[in-house]
Formats: structure tokens, sequence, C-alpha cells
């Protein structure tokens, strides 16, 4: 119990707008939602723990995966992703506190990470080149999005 909630009433509690909700949801939904996400460190999946923090910065860290680890990671990665879809259907549906809907948006964008730096870790990528791919997807976004607005720009004149 945090300090003063001894005291606080129900309808003290803020629950989150559907317009807040619309944010959560439209964020969670983008191509890029779990850039710069931090990837929980434990997660539990059907009464399983898995240490994601731990397993990514081993792959790093060794960079050689063999057959077994192969095989555990291909059985995490949809498990990862049902858990961020249970997440999104959550905050899609439920009565949320903000507190609530920013921790179930948080642990979403984390597991959509996790599961981005498995794949590479499984494609051989990972590191500087990851890092190099993720900027150049950006500055080509970057292009594609002044091109737009150069077009505008020329439309409302």
């Amino acid at each position: 119990m945090l300090p003063g909630e001894r005291n606080r009433k129900e309808t003290d509690v803020e629950y989150i707008s559907t317009q807040e909700r619309n944010k959560l949801l439209w964020s969670l939904r983008s191509d890029f939602a779990w850039a710069g996400k931090k990837i929980p460190e434990n997660i539990e999946i059907d009464g399983e723990e898995y240490k994601l923090g731990d397993l990514i910065r081993e792959l790093g860290e060794k960079g050689i995966i063999n057959s077994n680890k192969v095989a555990e990671i291909k059985t995490i990665i949809p498990k990862l992703k049902e858990k961020a879809g249970a997440n999104e259907k959550l905050l899609e549906t439920e009565e949320l506190t903000k507190t609530e809907a920013e921790a179930l948006y948080e642990e979403a964008t984390g597991l959509l990470r996790a599961v981005m730096e498995l794949k590479d870790r499984l494609e051989g990528k990972g590191g500087e080149k990851g890092a190099d791919e993720f900027k150049r997807m950006l500055n080509a976004q970057r292009l594609i999005d002044e091109k737009r607005w150069q077009e505008l720009i020329k439309s409302l004149k």
C-alpha cells in the first residue's frame, strides 16, 4: 500500500479516458512501438517464468547459438507475441486505471522488443549492424515523411 492510500476513497481512482486509451493503442500498434523500450527481466507466461533479460544478454555476449537454444527461442517467440496480444486486448477492452494501462502498455512494448531482439539473434543480426539497419530505416521513413509534407504544402498553395 502506498503512503496516503489508506485515506483514499474508491472514487479517487482515476480511470483511463477513451482518448488516452486510443493513444496508447495507436502507439502500441505502430511499426516501431518497441523501439527504445525496456525488455522485462522476467516474465511469467502460463505458469512458466522466462528470464528474458538474461537470455538476450547471453545471446548478445556469446553470439553463437546451438540447436537447443534455437529451439528454445523458437518456442518462446510465439508465447511472447501472444502475451503482448493479450495485454493489448486488455488495454482495449477493460476498464483500467492510468497506472494499470501504462503497466500493460510498457509490458507489451517490452515483449515486442524482446521478440525483435530474439528474431534478430536467430538471423545473426544485432549489435552495431542491427543499430545501423534501424537508423537506415528511420532515415528512409524521414525522407518519406518529408516528401509527404512538401506535397501537402504544395497542395495548400
